[in-house]
């Protein structure tokens, strides 16, 4: 092969790896919260003297006797956006809180991580997702509030 055709190929393969790489950095990103979640809840202790514990679960009630597990399982019916881990409770409002795709934009020179938390029906139990670096926003998409998808 002639040494300029073999430099106009490399060029080439060199710009289009850059477009792919550049389009793949701009991809979006998705995520689904987990369709269901089984938990498990526990009185502890036994109930004050007259009174008698029952469980609600999505299907039914029931009675929860002392020590013994009631397990369910639950959708995810909505989710919320941190700053940094959700222990610290740096719950972001979304930009549009009113809308009904809401969207939270985040600095692009961020130092923390952003989590997005699954929260489920029937529980205190949620689920938390750490969201790409990259991302420069998120905004919450499909029925029943469990897909965020970020770009």
């Amino acid at each position: 092969m002639h040494p300029s055709l073999a430099t106009a190929w490399r060029r080439l393969l060199t710009t289009a790896l850059l477009v792919a790489v550049h389009a793949a950095a701009a991809a979006d990103w998705q995520l689904d919260c987990p369709p269901q979640l089984a938990t498990a809840q526990r009185l502890s202790g036994s109930a004050p003297a007259g009174w008698s514990a029952v469980a609600r679960t999505t299907s039914a009630v029931q009675e929860a006797a002392p020590g013994a597990a009631i397990a369910g399982t639950t959708s995810p019916v909505s989710i919320n956006v941190f700053d940094g881990p959700p222990s610290e409770m740096a719950d972001l409002v979304p930009d549009n809180p009113n809308a009904r795709v809401q969207r939270w934009t985040f600095g692009e020179a961020r130092t923390r991580d952003i989590y997005v938390v699954c929260n489920y029906a029937d529980t205190r139990i949620k689920l938390a997702h750490t969201v790409p670096a990259t991302a420069i926003y998120c905004a919450l998409h499909g029925a029943g509030g469990a897909r965020v998808v970020c770009r």
